[in-house]
């Protein structure tokens, strides 16, 4: 009894002795950087389970027990630091950003998250804050240069135009090679126009190894995107940016010579070769009233296509809150962008409200839900290439003589009280007042996008995770033109038209997951989930045609007969379901297997069903073996996939359709048989790589090594005349993409006040087809009135032809007897492929105190774009080139265009002198141009953004309502550092199809982008 109590009052007076010997810590922890405070990092006492959190001003108070002698700080992103107590109560941290990767954690399959080092595929994150500082309408363009393999070209459509994403080169021959987007795990439609704001993370997962588990789609890679949630605390930010868009013309117009031909005045005329500008009094073509039959100077206009242009801008204001408590937590942002193009009326206003909720229902069972609605209205929205409705081609052509103050009176009323285009051509087939393009052809779109989410994931045991999810993407989008009378060619007697678009994808998906240590040395995770989605869209269109009973008077009701279609779009079922595992031996060694099985809806059911695997083995060699000190870091990893793919819906069947005409209308059957036994398209991959650190993390190399091959790819066969069909649709070919990727990283200075980072990435992707068909061993996947866009066997992909110089044997040019270059009668040249040789960029990072700053420069060397710009401006004699030989003398093959061998009919050099009239009206113009003239090397060197940025001293901000405040000046595509395409961007392409790669025509200048960003917290 005596001994119980004994032990009893040693017990409770060493209970006591403790509790008395503990202590409370308090401090604030912030960002080294930034100087602002970090909400929600983990301290914890080091060797105890005894832990807190920052709170949302960074501070946080933890008991120690006297025995502790150290604090260990972590947060996602951040390097892990430990503190010494000591004898002090206060404890303040600044916490560094990680310069490597070495244990960074990225979203990777599903939402999930996982460490990098264990990944066995490639993965490349992109920093978020320049997002949100040199801001894009765009999100996508502001990738560029920063993602090795990463190829980005924007369509000519003006502000908010879609992009072209390419990586690793094209696979496949008749659908898209573009990436598929995620969007908090859950596949989108697009991220073009999310908030940047509302962006926490960008991981771009490459090629098939990379995307395997999320299906068909991803077989040209996954571009991930993580969303803000809510924190604990309650926080305000405000984000403005204000960028202006200066215009860059990089064509050189010659001001000598105007309006006419052959040297003579005409007023009438749309071309340049007239007589030398020399300020005598001409005609006047304007009909305006108190111009008409006047005269003017006949004299240089040397800014007359500048004129037409105006300095654009995008402004961009978003207000965000975020808070919460230990269960609940919210994040809410509103986002107002305004922008205008640098062609007059092209505009566009967006607004986006986002809702994030994350709510923990009991201690196993958390609700993650999200409402983003995204409304955008653009005015006149620019029509793009040979379109007579696109203002750029009409601006592009102005003759060197016409005066701005004349051109932008652009209509007048005649003696009949009607209203007409004021126009030196009057009913023109070609040409068109820019300024009437934009004004009296009125063109708007306005999209509303919805994007819900709704996740619950319930924690069953430890180690076990049930996931359930639904998720839809819903698109409205409304489109107007009202064309006015006297628009010539495309609605003389004016036009209206109304269309309506609605698309929408649904995913419900399960995940259950399962994670384990065996021992110290073992790990593994089982993951098995399944997946249905399911793709709808719709469109109706009306239209008066081009004969509006009442002039200028815009509705469906003002002509004889509406004109309607409605189109069923494209839907598509498919179900899945997908295992995918690790294991991990002393988290150096890890292991992965993937597997998944597809059933779609637009394969026969025979075929309908298909599976495709992966597997991927990575070391950390650092961790296995004791390496120099001198080798930090270093990492081998290799790994195989394979990825299904179905096809577009409505193959299977032959289709109908009823065209108007007629007293019921027309029944057309479909030219394209269908094909019962289609097969799923295929691709193959294999990926090698390595990751080393050297110097103590101050060099740092990724390589990677990968080759796809795409088989079993859906094209059209051609079937003989008399068939009733002219083609039917059938699987082949094999297109491979081998290549190489390199990122390298840098930190040439690191002190306590200055620190300098390079990241360099380069890629070199090689895209060959090597086959196609028996029957066809060439594809062509689309053209115009340049070129065609092949995909051939043996040849890389896409190969552009068009007409050419006729050779002989020795491939001399043949001249004929009037002394200009005897041509092509087909599409029989090869001119052009844009696949680029390699891509690459560098971003130089440089923080001083609380001055930084970041330069990003971005790479292409290689591939050629055919021009239909200069095809047409040259053949009006516009440009500089045009000036050599304007009164003759011009011997093709001696003093003009001397790098080709000329020889004439009969074998003789070439001795016949022409003017440059005739060369440049025979080889251009817009019906029938000769591609081999007018291809131009893709090859360039830009610098594609600048940030410079100071962070206030939160010590400075201590007596204002403000927690953090940074003031940017922030700047995009400010200048070319080289540009072989002389005026042409190869960045701007027709569209984003696949064959408008490598092809230019009326695109909006490119323009130099420069502004400030403010970011303030409370």
């Amino acid at each position: 009894m005596k001994k119980s109590l004994l032990a009893f009052l040693l017990l409770l007076f060493t209970g006591i002795y403790a509790f008395a010997q503990e202590r409370t810590v308090t401090g604030t922890v912030t960002d080294a950087d930034a100087a602002a405070p970090l909400p929600g990092v983990s301290v914890l006492v080091k060797g105890t389970n005894t832990g807190t959190i920052t709170d949302i001003d960074g501070r946080y108070s933890i008991s120690v027990p006297s025995s502790s002698t150290t604090l260990v700080f972590s947060y996602l992103g951040y390097t892990r630091q430990e503190m010494t107590i000591g004898n002090s109560n206060v404890i303040n941290v600044a916490l560094k950003a990680e310069e490597t990767a070495l244990g960074e954690v990225v979203v990777t399959a599903f939402g999930l998250e996982r460490e990098k080092k264990a990944l066995t595929y490639t993965v490349q994150d992109v920093g978020t804050r320049e997002l949100t500082e040199a801001r894009e309408l765009n999100v996508m363009n502001s990738l560029s240069g920063k993602v090795a393999g990463l190829s980005i070209n924007r369509s000519g459509s003006g502000v908010g135009s879609p992009t072209r994403v390419i990586l690793r080169g094209n696979r496949s021959i008749s659908g898209d090679s573009q990436p598929l987007y995620i969007v908090d795990g859950v596949p989108a439609s697009g991220i073009e126009n999310l908030n940047p704001d509302d962006i926490e993370s960008i991981n771009v997962l490459k090629g098939p190894n990379a995307a395997a588990l999320y299906g068909s789609r991803a077989n040209n890679g996954a571009i991930v995107v993580n969303t803000k949630r809510g924190k604990q605390g309650f926080a305000v930010n405000f984000n403005t940016s204000i960028m202006f868009d200066n215009p860059i013309l990089m064509t050189n117009y010659q001001n000598l010579y105007g309006q006419g031909s052959g040297g003579a005045y005409s007023p009438a005329s749309e071309f340049s070769w007239g007589p030398r500008l020399d300020g005598s009094q001409v005609a006047q073509w304007s009909r305006v009233e108190g111009k008409e039959g006047t005269t003017y100077p006949f004299s240089p206009q040397p800014n007359n296509v500048r004129d037409f242009f105006q300095t654009g801008h995008n402004r961009a204001y978003t207000l965000s809150v975020t808070g919460g408590g230990e269960k609940n937590q919210t994040y809410f942002s509103y986002t107002f962008a305004d922008a205008a193009g640098v062609v007059p009326g092209n505009e566009l206003k967006r607004h986006s409200i986002n809702l994030r909720l994350t709510n923990k229902l009991t201690d196993k069972l958390t609700l993650d839900s999200k409402l983003n609605y995204i409304r955008q209205d653009i005015d006149q929205l620019l029509r793009q290439g040979e379109d007579f409705a696109n203002p750029i081609r009409n601006a592009y052509r102005i003759p060197r003589n016409i005066r701005t103050e004349d051109l932008n009176q652009f209509e007048y009323t005649n003696a009949a009280g009607l209203l007409r285009q004021n126009y030196f051509n009057p009913g023109s087939n070609g040409g068109m007042n820019p300024y009437w393009t934009v004004n009296r052809n009125l063109f708007k779109n306005t999209l509303d996008r919805m994007i819900g989410l709704t996740s619950l994931t319930y924690d069953i045991t430890e180690g076990l995770t049930v996931l359930a999810r639904a998720a839809v993407d819903r698109s409205f989008t409304t489109n107007e033109d009202a064309i006015y009378n006297d628009t010539y060619i495309i609605a003389q007697d004016g036009r209206y038209g109304v269309g309506f678009g609605e698309s929408m994808e649904i995913n419900t998906d399960f995940l259950v997951s399962y994670e384990k240590s065996l021992n110290q040395d073992w790990y593994f995770n089982v993951n098995v989930g399944g997946n249905a989605r399911k793709n709808r869209n719709t469109t109706l269109s009306s239209n008066t045609g081009p004969n509006l009973v009442v002039p200028n008077f815009f509705a469906l009701s003002n002509t004889q007969l509406v004109a309607s279609t409605y189109g069923v779009g494209a839907p598509r079922d498919v179900n899945s379901l997908y295992g995918f595992s690790q294991i991990s031996w002393k988290n150096a060694v890890f292991l992965d297997i993937t597997a998944r099985n597809d059933w779609s809806s637009t394969l026969p059911r025979d075929n309908w069903s298909f599976f495709y695997p992966s597997v991927g083995l990575n070391a950390v060699i650092s961790d296995l073996v004791e390496l120099p000190t001198w080798l930090t870091f270093a990492k081998v990893r290799g790994s195989f996939a394979e990825v299904g793919n179905d096809t577009s819906p409505f193959q299977l069947q032959r289709q109908a359709f009823l065209d108007p005409g007629g007293r019921a209308g027309y029944l057309r059957l479909n030219t394209t048989l269908p094909n019962a036994n289609l097969l799923p398209e295929t691709t193959q991959s294999i990926e090698l790589g390595a990751d080393v650190r050297l110097f103590d993390n101050k060099l740092g190399i990724d390589f990677t090594y990968y080759k796809t091959n795409s088989f079993n790819q859906l094209f059209t066969v051609g079937l003989p005349v008399g068939s009733g069909a002219s083609q039917f649709f059938t699987n082949g070919g094999d297109v491979q993409n081998e290549g190489i990727e390199t990122v390298i990283t840098l930190n040439p200075i690191k002190r306590a006040d200055f620190e300098w980072n390079i990241t360099a990435n380069f890629a070199r992707n090689i895209s060959m087809v090597n086959s196609i068909n028996d029957q066809r061993p060439r594809v062509e996947v689309g053209g115009d009135f340049l070129r065609r866009f092949f995909v051939e066997e043996g040849a890389m992909f896409g190969e552009v032809y068009s007409r050419g110089y006729l050779r002989d044997e020795q491939g001399r040019v043949i001249v004929g007897s009037n002394g200009i270059p005897r041509t092509t009668p087909g599409f029989t040249v090869r001119v052009a492929n844009y696949n680029p040789i390699w891509l690459g960029g560098i971003q130089n990072n440089f923080k001083y105190k609380n001055f930084r700053a970041n330069f990003t420069i971005d790479f292409r060397q290689g591939g050629s774009i055919a021009s239909l710009t200069n095809a047409i401006i040259y053949a009006d004699g516009l440009t500089e080139e045009t000036l050599q030989g304007r009164e003759g003398g011009l011997i093709f093959g001696q003093n003009f265009m001397e790098h080709e061998t000329a020889v004439l009919e009969t074998g003789e050099p070439n001795n016949i002198p022409i003017t440059a009239e005739q060369f440049w009206v025979q080889m251009g113009g817009r019906n029938a141009p000769i591609g081999e003239v007018f291809s131009v090397s893709a090859t360039n060197v830009r610098m594609r953004e600048a940030v410079i940025g100071y962070n206030i001293p939160a010590s400075k901000l201590e007596r204002l309502p403000i927690r953090t405040a940074s003031v940017n000046f922030v700047a995009r595509n400010l200048f070319f550092l080289l540009n072989r395409a002389g005026n042409i961007d190869p960045d701007v392409t027709v569209g984003t199809g696949t064959a408008a790669q490598g092809f230019d025509s009326f695109a909006p200048p490119t323009a130099r982008s420069f502004g400030f960003n403010v970011n303030l917290g409370f």
